[in-house]
């Protein structure tokens, strides 16, 4: 392989990354609207996390399952209290309930995008 070729090669992967940094930035701008929308909803403040479970049956061979979506409230010093987000949006008024089911689909699609972005090798 020539120089040429090489550093043309490497020009393109570079301008690859920089346009997936781009992209993931865009997502993380737009997850934060996303959650701040939430909030003016009545959502509870806090962090929304992935979350992987066991089950609790005795030789499960699927777990742990999930991801399963949760927020994480802040109680106190050093305590977390973590709500399944099913329960929280369940919570709010009915005429919010639709829209934050919407935002959270949002959210999701949006993570999963990220981590998609963020685990291609080059």
């Amino acid at each position: 392989m020539r120089i040429e070729d090489a550093e043309r090669i490497l020009k393109s992967k570079l301008e690859e990354i920089r346009i997936r940094k781009k992209k993931i930035e865009e997502l993380k701008r737009k997850e934060k609207e996303l959650i701040k929308e939430l909030h003016e909803l009545g959502f509870p403040k806090g962090s929304i996390v992935l979350k992987y479970v066991r089950c609790g049956k005795k030789g499960c061979k699927r777990c742990p399952h999930g991801p399963y979506y949760y927020l994480v409230e802040y109680v106190g010093r050093n305590k977390r209290r973590w709500v399944y987000i099913g329960k929280v949006v369940d919570a709010l008024e009915v005429g919010k309930r639709r829209r934050a089911r919407m935002i959270i689909d949002e959210l999701k699609r949006i993570r999963r995008t990220i981590r998609m972005l963020e685990n291609i090798r080059i």
